[in-house]
Protein backbone atom coordinates (compact mmCIF):
# COMPACT_ATOMS: atom_id res chain seq x y z
CA UNK A 1 0.00 0.00 0.00
CA UNK A 2 1.14 3.33 -0.94
CA UNK A 3 0.02 6.84 0.20
CA UNK A 4 -0.08 9.81 -2.19
CA UNK A 5 -2.28 13.40 -0.65
CA UNK A 6 -4.56 11.25 0.97
CA UNK A 7 -4.95 8.65 -1.90
CA UNK A 8 -4.05 5.03 -0.61
CA UNK A 9 -3.48 2.14 -3.19
CA UNK A 10 -4.61 -1.53 -2.36
CA UNK A 11 -4.35 -4.46 -4.80
CA UNK A 12 -7.12 -6.39 -3.60
CA UNK A 13 -10.18 -5.93 -1.92
CA UNK A 14 -8.98 -8.26 1.52
CA UNK A 15 -6.87 -5.43 1.81
CA UNK A 16 -9.08 -2.70 1.50
CA UNK A 17 -11.43 -4.47 3.92
CA UNK A 18 -8.76 -5.01 6.54
CA UNK A 19 -7.79 -1.60 5.79
CA UNK A 20 -11.72 -0.76 7.16
CA UNK A 21 -12.62 -2.50 9.37
CA UNK A 22 -9.35 -1.72 11.48
CA UNK A 23 -9.09 1.99 11.12
CA UNK A 24 -13.24 2.65 11.58
CA UNK A 25 -15.42 2.59 14.39
CA UNK A 26 -18.96 1.78 14.94
CA UNK A 27 -19.35 5.47 14.59
CA UNK A 28 -19.00 4.81 10.64
CA UNK A 29 -21.66 4.44 8.16
CA UNK A 30 -20.29 2.68 4.53
CA UNK A 31 -22.72 3.30 1.58
CA UNK A 32 -22.53 0.85 -1.02
CA UNK A 33 -23.65 0.79 -4.59
CA UNK A 34 -26.31 -1.79 -5.07
CA UNK A 35 -24.10 -3.03 -8.43
CA UNK A 36 -22.08 -4.38 -6.03
CA UNK A 37 -23.92 -6.65 -4.07
CA UNK A 38 -22.75 -9.85 -5.52
CA UNK A 39 -19.13 -8.86 -3.71
CA UNK A 40 -20.66 -9.27 -0.61
CA UNK A 41 -18.52 -6.38 0.94
CA UNK A 42 -21.64 -5.78 3.56
CA UNK A 43 -20.98 -9.59 4.92
CA UNK A 44 -17.19 -8.59 5.22
CA UNK A 45 -17.72 -5.06 6.68
CA UNK A 46 -17.56 -4.71 10.65
CA UNK A 47 -19.24 -0.49 10.39
CA UNK A 48 -22.85 -0.19 9.53
CA UNK A 49 -23.62 -0.41 6.15
CA UNK A 50 -26.38 0.03 3.35
CA UNK A 51 -26.65 -0.73 -0.29
CA UNK A 52 -28.42 1.88 -2.19
CA UNK A 53 -29.49 1.88 -5.80
CA UNK A 54 -28.69 5.30 -7.87
CA UNK A 55 -27.80 6.10 -11.49
CA UNK A 56 -27.68 9.07 -13.73
CA UNK A 57 -31.32 9.48 -14.44
CA UNK A 58 -32.01 10.01 -10.76
CA UNK A 59 -28.93 11.86 -9.92
CA UNK A 60 -31.45 13.98 -8.32
CA UNK A 61 -32.09 16.28 -5.23
CA UNK A 62 -34.76 13.01 -4.06
CA UNK A 63 -31.81 10.43 -3.86
CA UNK A 64 -29.94 13.26 -2.30
CA UNK A 65 -32.68 13.79 0.02
CA UNK A 66 -33.21 9.84 0.30
CA UNK A 67 -29.58 9.51 1.20
CA UNK A 68 -29.99 12.77 4.36
CA UNK A 69 -32.71 10.20 5.45
CA UNK A 70 -30.30 7.49 5.91
CA UNK A 71 -28.07 9.47 7.84
CA UNK A 72 -30.61 10.89 10.18
CA UNK A 73 -31.86 7.33 10.50
CA UNK A 74 -28.20 5.93 11.49
CA UNK A 75 -27.98 8.94 14.22
CA UNK A 76 -25.02 10.17 12.26
CA UNK A 77 -23.39 12.91 14.59
CA UNK A 78 -20.11 15.37 13.62
CA UNK A 79 -17.58 13.07 14.46
CA UNK A 80 -18.82 10.37 12.06
CA UNK A 81 -17.94 8.98 9.04
CA UNK A 82 -19.02 8.22 5.78
CA UNK A 83 -17.52 5.77 3.73
CA UNK A 84 -18.90 5.88 0.06
CA UNK A 85 -18.02 2.45 -2.34
CA UNK A 86 -19.29 3.16 -5.95
CA UNK A 87 -18.76 4.78 -9.38
CA UNK A 88 -19.19 8.54 -9.96
CA UNK A 89 -22.75 8.79 -9.41
CA UNK A 90 -23.25 7.55 -6.07
CA UNK A 91 -19.94 9.40 -5.02
CA UNK A 92 -21.26 12.81 -5.95
CA UNK A 93 -24.33 11.76 -4.75
CA UNK A 94 -23.29 11.08 -1.03
CA UNK A 95 -20.59 13.45 -1.52
CA UNK A 96 -22.73 15.87 -1.49
CA UNK A 97 -25.14 14.48 1.14
CA UNK A 98 -22.24 14.21 3.57
CA UNK A 99 -20.88 17.96 2.67
CA UNK A 100 -24.00 19.47 3.50
CA UNK A 101 -25.56 17.47 6.44
CA UNK A 102 -25.23 18.92 9.66
CA UNK A 103 -23.32 21.36 8.01
CA UNK A 104 -20.25 18.77 6.89
CA UNK A 105 -19.56 15.64 8.30
CA UNK A 106 -15.93 13.66 6.97
CA UNK A 107 -16.67 11.35 4.25
CA UNK A 108 -13.85 9.19 1.99
CA UNK A 109 -14.37 7.84 -1.47
CA UNK A 110 -13.79 4.63 -2.40
CA UNK A 111 -14.41 4.57 -5.94
CA UNK A 112 -15.12 0.82 -8.06
CA UNK A 113 -15.23 1.72 -11.96
CA UNK A 114 -12.20 3.02 -13.66
CA UNK A 115 -13.87 6.49 -14.80
CA UNK A 116 -14.25 7.50 -10.62
CA UNK A 117 -11.05 5.63 -10.06
CA UNK A 118 -9.06 8.28 -12.69
CA UNK A 119 -11.67 10.97 -12.19
CA UNK A 120 -14.21 11.70 -10.42
CA UNK A 121 -13.36 11.10 -6.95
CA UNK A 122 -10.41 13.36 -7.24
CA UNK A 123 -10.98 17.14 -6.56
CA UNK A 124 -13.68 17.56 -4.31
CA UNK A 125 -16.65 18.65 -6.89
CA UNK A 126 -20.12 16.99 -6.02
CA UNK A 127 -23.42 17.32 -6.59
CA UNK A 128 -26.29 16.49 -8.88
CA UNK A 129 -28.07 17.30 -11.63
CA UNK A 130 -31.45 18.94 -12.05
CA UNK A 131 -33.84 20.01 -15.30
CA UNK A 132 -31.36 22.59 -16.03
CA UNK A 133 -28.21 20.40 -16.90
CA UNK A 134 -25.84 17.96 -15.14
CA UNK A 135 -23.89 18.95 -12.19
CA UNK A 136 -25.74 22.28 -11.90
CA UNK A 137 -26.06 21.94 -8.31
CA UNK A 138 -23.01 20.90 -5.85
CA UNK A 139 -19.96 22.60 -3.89
CA UNK A 140 -16.32 22.03 -3.25
CA UNK A 141 -15.40 20.15 -0.13
CA UNK A 142 -12.63 17.42 -0.38
CA UNK A 143 -13.03 13.61 1.15
CA UNK A 144 -11.13 12.85 3.91
CA UNK A 145 -9.10 10.07 2.01
CA UNK A 146 -9.44 8.11 -1.47
CA UNK A 147 -9.41 4.25 -1.11
CA UNK A 148 -8.22 3.10 -4.88
CA UNK A 149 -8.66 -0.94 -4.44
CA UNK A 150 -7.88 -2.02 -8.44
CA UNK A 151 -8.87 -5.55 -8.17
CA UNK A 152 -12.45 -3.54 -8.30
CA UNK A 153 -11.17 -3.19 -12.19
CA UNK A 154 -11.62 -6.75 -12.23
CA UNK A 155 -15.41 -6.51 -11.96
CA UNK A 156 -16.27 -4.20 -14.84
CA UNK A 157 -17.11 -5.30 -17.96
CA UNK A 158 -15.71 -4.08 -21.01
CA UNK A 159 -18.15 -0.68 -22.09
CA UNK A 160 -17.61 0.39 -18.27
CA UNK A 161 -14.14 -0.03 -18.39
CA UNK A 162 -13.69 1.68 -21.68
CA UNK A 163 -16.03 4.78 -20.51
CA UNK A 164 -13.04 5.39 -17.88
CA UNK A 165 -10.47 5.56 -20.58
CA UNK A 166 -12.17 8.10 -22.14
CA UNK A 167 -11.52 10.29 -19.00
CA UNK A 168 -7.75 8.95 -18.78
CA UNK A 169 -6.91 10.09 -22.31
CA UNK A 170 -8.53 13.05 -21.84
CA UNK A 171 -5.81 13.94 -18.63
CA UNK A 172 -3.17 12.55 -21.39
CA UNK A 173 -4.18 15.16 -24.01
CA UNK A 174 -4.00 18.35 -21.40
CA UNK A 175 -1.36 17.24 -19.36
CA UNK A 176 0.74 14.24 -20.23
CA UNK A 177 2.30 13.18 -23.42
CA UNK A 178 3.47 9.57 -21.98
CA UNK A 179 -0.04 8.45 -20.96
CA UNK A 180 -1.26 9.45 -25.15
CA UNK A 181 1.17 7.89 -26.51
CA UNK A 182 1.04 4.81 -24.85
CA UNK A 183 -2.54 4.38 -25.07
CA UNK A 184 -2.47 5.16 -28.66
CA UNK A 185 0.49 2.50 -29.40
CA UNK A 186 -1.16 -0.09 -27.24
CA UNK A 187 -2.42 -2.93 -28.97
CA UNK A 188 -4.63 -3.78 -25.79
CA UNK A 189 -7.47 -1.63 -25.01
CA UNK A 190 -6.46 -2.59 -20.81
CA UNK A 191 -4.23 -0.10 -18.83
CA UNK A 192 -1.56 -0.77 -16.66
CA UNK A 193 -1.77 0.23 -12.83
CA UNK A 194 1.05 2.67 -13.25
CA UNK A 195 -0.52 4.22 -16.01
CA UNK A 196 -3.81 4.94 -14.19
CA UNK A 197 -1.64 6.25 -10.84
CA UNK A 198 -0.33 8.70 -13.45
CA UNK A 199 -3.80 9.78 -14.49
CA UNK A 200 -4.68 10.20 -11.21
CA UNK A 201 -1.23 12.43 -10.41
CA UNK A 202 -2.61 14.47 -13.68
CA UNK A 203 -5.67 15.38 -11.80
CA UNK A 204 -4.44 16.11 -8.09
CA UNK A 205 -1.89 17.86 -9.57
CA UNK A 206 -4.10 20.17 -11.21
CA UNK A 207 -6.72 20.40 -8.15
CA UNK A 208 -4.17 21.02 -5.73
CA UNK A 209 -2.43 24.67 -7.67
CA UNK A 210 -6.44 25.48 -8.19
CA UNK A 211 -8.94 23.88 -6.26
CA UNK A 212 -11.73 26.62 -7.41
CA UNK A 213 -11.01 26.22 -10.67
CA UNK A 214 -10.42 30.00 -11.70
CA UNK A 215 -7.53 28.82 -14.32
CA UNK A 216 -6.11 25.78 -14.61
CA UNK A 217 -8.80 23.65 -13.45
CA UNK A 218 -10.85 24.44 -16.42
CA UNK A 219 -8.89 22.26 -18.46
CA UNK A 220 -10.20 19.68 -17.20
CA UNK A 221 -13.48 20.47 -19.14
CA UNK A 222 -11.73 19.42 -22.12
CA UNK A 223 -14.53 17.48 -24.21
CA UNK A 224 -17.27 17.86 -21.48
CA UNK A 225 -19.45 21.04 -22.50
CA UNK A 226 -20.34 19.45 -25.51
CA UNK A 227 -20.50 16.12 -23.66
CA UNK A 228 -22.82 16.96 -21.26
CA UNK A 229 -24.79 18.31 -23.74
CA UNK A 230 -25.11 15.24 -25.52
CA UNK A 231 -26.00 13.33 -22.27
CA UNK A 232 -28.85 15.68 -21.66
CA UNK A 233 -29.86 15.40 -25.38
CA UNK A 234 -29.76 12.23 -25.08
CA UNK A 235 -31.89 11.67 -21.66
CA UNK A 236 -28.65 10.35 -20.17
CA UNK A 237 -29.19 6.88 -22.51
CA UNK A 238 -25.22 8.33 -23.89
CA UNK A 239 -23.19 6.96 -21.17
CA UNK A 240 -20.85 9.57 -19.77
CA UNK A 241 -17.55 8.33 -21.16
CA UNK A 242 -18.90 8.08 -24.87
CA UNK A 243 -20.47 11.35 -24.42
CA UNK A 244 -17.08 13.12 -23.67
CA UNK A 245 -15.28 10.63 -26.21
CA UNK A 246 -17.39 12.39 -28.90
CA UNK A 247 -16.98 15.93 -27.15
CA UNK A 248 -13.48 16.17 -26.95
CA UNK A 249 -13.48 15.28 -31.17
CA UNK A 250 -15.33 18.46 -31.62
CA UNK A 251 -13.14 19.94 -29.46
CA UNK A 252 -10.30 18.55 -30.93
CA UNK A 253 -11.54 20.10 -34.72
CA UNK A 254 -11.85 23.48 -32.94
CA UNK A 255 -8.55 23.13 -31.90
CA UNK A 256 -7.60 22.86 -35.72
CA UNK A 257 -9.52 26.32 -36.25
CA UNK A 258 -8.12 27.44 -33.74
CA UNK A 259 -4.77 27.08 -32.83
CA UNK A 260 -3.57 25.25 -35.18
CA UNK A 261 -3.97 21.82 -34.06
CA UNK A 262 -2.69 19.03 -36.88
CA UNK A 263 -4.96 16.55 -38.52
CA UNK A 264 -2.51 13.30 -37.43
CA UNK A 265 -2.80 13.97 -33.64
CA UNK A 266 -6.85 14.06 -34.40
CA UNK A 267 -6.48 11.05 -36.46
CA UNK A 268 -4.70 8.83 -33.96
CA UNK A 269 -7.57 10.05 -31.74
CA UNK A 270 -10.45 8.63 -34.35
CA UNK A 271 -8.34 5.10 -34.81
CA UNK A 272 -8.16 5.14 -30.61
CA UNK A 273 -11.98 5.20 -30.77
CA UNK A 274 -11.77 2.69 -33.27
CA UNK A 275 -9.66 0.45 -31.59
CA UNK A 276 -12.20 0.80 -28.46
CA UNK A 277 -15.36 0.88 -30.68
CA UNK A 278 -16.61 4.60 -29.49
CA UNK A 279 -18.17 6.34 -32.09
CA UNK A 280 -16.78 10.16 -32.63
CA UNK A 281 -20.29 11.67 -34.02
CA UNK A 282 -23.64 12.19 -32.35
CA UNK A 283 -26.87 13.27 -33.88
CA UNK A 284 -28.69 15.67 -31.79
CA UNK A 285 -32.39 15.09 -31.14
CA UNK A 286 -33.29 18.20 -30.15
CA UNK A 287 -33.31 21.42 -32.92
CA UNK A 288 -30.31 23.97 -32.49
CA UNK A 289 -32.56 26.94 -30.32
CA UNK A 290 -33.14 24.66 -27.44
CA UNK A 291 -29.41 23.01 -27.17
CA UNK A 292 -28.68 26.59 -26.81
CA UNK A 293 -31.11 27.56 -23.96
CA UNK A 294 -29.82 24.39 -22.52
CA UNK A 295 -26.02 25.58 -23.39
CA UNK A 296 -27.16 28.96 -21.55
CA UNK A 297 -26.95 27.09 -18.02
CA UNK A 298 -24.04 25.39 -18.30
CA UNK A 299 -21.94 27.01 -15.28
CA UNK A 300 -19.23 28.52 -17.65
CA UNK A 301 -21.46 31.02 -20.32
CA UNK A 302 -21.12 34.76 -19.43
CA UNK A 303 -22.79 36.89 -22.07
CA UNK A 304 -23.44 34.63 -24.45
CA UNK A 305 -19.93 32.97 -24.36
CA UNK A 306 -18.73 29.88 -23.09
CA UNK A 307 -14.88 29.25 -22.13
CA UNK A 308 -14.41 26.32 -23.69
CA UNK A 309 -11.11 24.30 -23.79
CA UNK A 310 -8.90 23.66 -26.58
CA UNK A 311 -5.51 22.05 -27.39
CA UNK A 312 -2.50 23.48 -29.26
CA UNK A 313 -1.22 19.94 -28.79
CA UNK A 314 -0.67 17.25 -26.84
CA UNK A 315 0.01 19.16 -23.17
CA UNK A 316 -0.71 22.33 -24.39
CA UNK A 317 -4.26 23.05 -23.23
CA UNK A 318 -5.73 26.72 -23.99
CA UNK A 319 -8.85 27.92 -23.06
CA UNK A 320 -10.97 30.49 -25.35
CA UNK A 321 -14.35 32.31 -25.08
CA UNK A 322 -16.57 31.01 -27.85
CA UNK A 323 -20.08 32.31 -28.59
CA UNK A 324 -22.66 29.91 -28.02
CA UNK A 325 -23.81 29.51 -31.82
CA UNK A 326 -20.44 28.92 -32.81
CA UNK A 327 -20.32 25.63 -30.58
CA UNK A 328 -23.47 24.87 -31.53
CA UNK A 329 -22.88 24.93 -35.38
CA UNK A 330 -19.44 22.24 -34.80
CA UNK A 331 -21.55 19.78 -32.97
CA UNK A 332 -24.24 19.81 -35.63
CA UNK A 333 -21.68 19.78 -38.61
Amino acid sequence: MTINNNIYYFESLNDLVQKINSNYSTNTLVLIDQNLSLLNLQKSLNAKNILINVSETTKSLDTVNKIWQIFFECELDRTSDVLIIGGGVLLDLAGFAASTYKRGINFTYIPTTLLSIVDASHGGKNGFNNEFGKNQIGTFNLPKSVFVCFEFLNTLDENNYKNGLIELIKHGLIADEEIVLTMFSSTEYKVSYDLIKSGINVKTKIVNEDFLESNQRKYLNFGHTIGHLIEKDSKFQISHGQAVAIGMYYELLLSKIYFGLKDELINLYLKFLEKINFTYSYNFQKPKTELLQILKNDKKVINNNIEIVLISDIAKPKLMKLNLEKLIEVAYE
